[in-house]
């Protein structure tokens, strides 16, 4: 909507109140009639059916005076009641009408469409809904109220329709019950059609309004299009004139004329003191502009040679903060050498104290050695002389083992020749021989052992004797060895010492190094940033320069 002429949207502003106000009019116009015809139709369903009230509660009347002669005649009871039950079984009213009744306990007495009812007990009959009618109409009788509504299937038919009955209790001794029933669905055929009518109603009232509000509309849009037109066209004199000073030849002493007090009127007077402020303030931009100009001319020079000053200040700075940055590089270079043979250095130094540690140890561990070997020739010395001995003993048990024999076999000869007297002494003697046999065979194999052993001690008195020799050669190379790591040791320590003197003479050349380069190219840096700040002010003495051209070509355009 922002987007409309003025003139629309005057005429919108006139015609959407009124086409609301008519559209809210005929909203509350129909809801009104859309409720009137909800009355009527409530009043016509209740007349209707009031009227159908009236007509049952008119046909009982009519059956119960029918049948009060009877009633109250004389002679047989169940005759008379006989007599009633047929004629009121006969009694029809309207193509389909017949009443029905029911005694106090509910059997059927009366029923005029069905003879197959009479006598059935009647009381726990449902319609389609599992409403228990006829014992509700035999209350409503009782009480007095007399009506109830019902789904009952018409004849032939399979779905329920709403029924209504009115059922009475006859006065005096019998106390019957009659009624009679009809459908009412008549009811709601007759109130549907009068919907359609009350509708059709409303629709023509709502046409004929909308037709007289498409006629106000029009009378409107053609009042508001008119008024809208003589608003609009001072404004678009004033458009017209703003639109030669922006897009035209820029003409500054154009003015409008003031032909009415309204605030159109105030418009044009507020215009031309615009213009005429602008007209001054466009005067007084040329003034400027031409100062500008001559400012930035002056400014432009000075700024070409500054530029020239630091570009060669640039130049110079940095061809020596390169020969800086190179020096201070190849001094890094040697600190980090030295470093390096310096720690190199006290790798070795570290290396010759392990290596000398360790030879210790190992003269140590050879001295120890040749001791335990000592030790140990002496005491297989000694085994040797045991077993030597030892072979002696065995010697002298396995001569004592050859007499015992022979006294045994003395013995067992004796004996023989004592005979019986002999004989137990005979067997004493076979046993001590036995036992010398074995004697002299345990003799023999404990030789055999020692022999072995002894020649067993030989060959390690021999090895001994050689560990010893090869133990006291290895102390004297070791000793050897001792020597020559300490004055390796020595050395390596003298290079250490030199190796981190040289490294701390370099790490001082650097950090100086470092420190000039650091100064140097500060100085580079202030050159490079003067340089382009130079670059900066030409850039921006340029652009002034063609802000003072384009601003000059614009307030040109302006007549003043």
């Amino acid at each position: 909507m922002f987007g409309f002429k003025l003139r629309t949207k005057l005429l919108l502003l006139s015609l959407v109140p009124l086409v609301l106000v008519v559209a809210t009019i005929m909203l509350v116009v129909r809801s009104e009639m859309q409720a009137m015809g909800d009355v009527e139709i409530d009043r016509i369903r209740t007349d209707m059916m009031q009227a159908k009230r009236d007509e049952l509660r008119n046909y009982v009347q009519q059956a119960m005076s029918a049948v009060k002669p009877l009633q109250q005649g004389s002679g047989d009871l169940a005759a008379r009641q006989a007599q009633a039950v047929t004629l009121l079984n006969a009694m029809e009213y309207g193509s389909d009408g017949y009443f029905f009744g029911y005694n106090a306990e509910g059997v059927t007495i009366v029923h005029g469409a069905s003879a197959a009812q009479i006598g059935k007990t009647t009381l726990d009959v449902k319609d389609a809904n599992g409403f228990a009618f006829i014992r509700e109409m035999i209350k409503a009788a009782r009480d007095g109220s007399g009506y109830v509504e019902y789904a009952w299937a018409k004849p032939g038919a399979r779905e329920a329709s709403p029924k209504l009955s009115y059922t009475a209790t006859m006065p005096g001794s019998w106390n019957w019950i009659i009624g009679t029933g009809f459908y009412i669905d008549d009811i709601e055929a007759a109130v549907a059609e009068a919907e359609v009518e009350i509708g059709e109603a409303i629709n023509a009232t709502l046409s004929l309004i909308g037709l007289s509000a498409l006629v106000l509309l029009g009378g409107v849009a053609a009042l508001s299009s008119w008024l809208a037109q003589r608003m609009v066209r001072p404004l678009q004199q004033t458009a017209a004139a703003l639109k030669d000073i922006s897009q035209g030849e820029g003409n500054l002493t154009h003015r409008l004329p003031v032909e009415t007090r309204d605030e159109v009127g105030d418009v044009a007077s507020g215009f031309n003191e615009f213009v005429e402020k602008i007209q001054q303030l466009v005067q007084e931009v040329k003034q400027g502009i031409e100062s500008l100009g001559q400012s930035t001319e002056s400014m432009r020079s000075v700024v070409m040679l500054t530029h020239q000053d630091a570009h060669v200040q640039k130049e110079e700075t940095s061809q020596a903060a390169a020969a800086v940055h190179e020096m201070a590089a190849a001094v890094q270079q040697v600190a980090g050498s030295a470093a390096q043979a310096a720690e190199a250095a006290r790798e070795a130094d570290n290396e010759s104290l392990n290596g000398q540690g360790v030879v210790e140890q190992t003269i140590d561990s050879i001295n120890r050695l040749a001791e335990n070997v000592n030790r140990s020739a002496g005491v297989i010395g000694s085994l040797d002389a045991d077993v030597n001995q030892i072979g002696s003993v065995a010697n002298v048990i396995r001569d004592i083992a050859e007499q015992t024999n022979l006294l045994a076999l003395n013995a067992a000869i004796e004996a023989a020749r004592a005979g019986e007297q002999g004989r137990g002494f005979s067997v004493v003697a076979d046993e001590v021989r036995t036992l010398a046999t074995r004697t002299q065979q345990s003799t023999d194999e404990i030789q055999r052992m020692i022999e072995g052993l002894q020649s067993g001690a030989q060959q390690a008195v021999r090895e001994m004797e050689t560990s010893q020799t090869q133990s006291s050669e290895t102390i004297d190379r070791a000793d050897d060895a001792r020597g020559s790591l300490q004055q390796i040791t020595h050395s390596v320590s003298t290079i250490t010492e030199m190796n981190t003197q040289i490294a701390s003479a370099a790490e001082e050349q650097t950090a100086v190094a470092d420190e000039i380069s650091k100064s140097v190219q500060q100085i580079a840096d202030i050159a490079d940033k003067a340089t382009r700040n130079a670059e900066e002010l030409s850039g921006t003495a340029s652009n002034m320069t063609e802000l003072e051209r384009h601003l000059s070509n614009l307030v040109s355009r302006f007549k003043t």
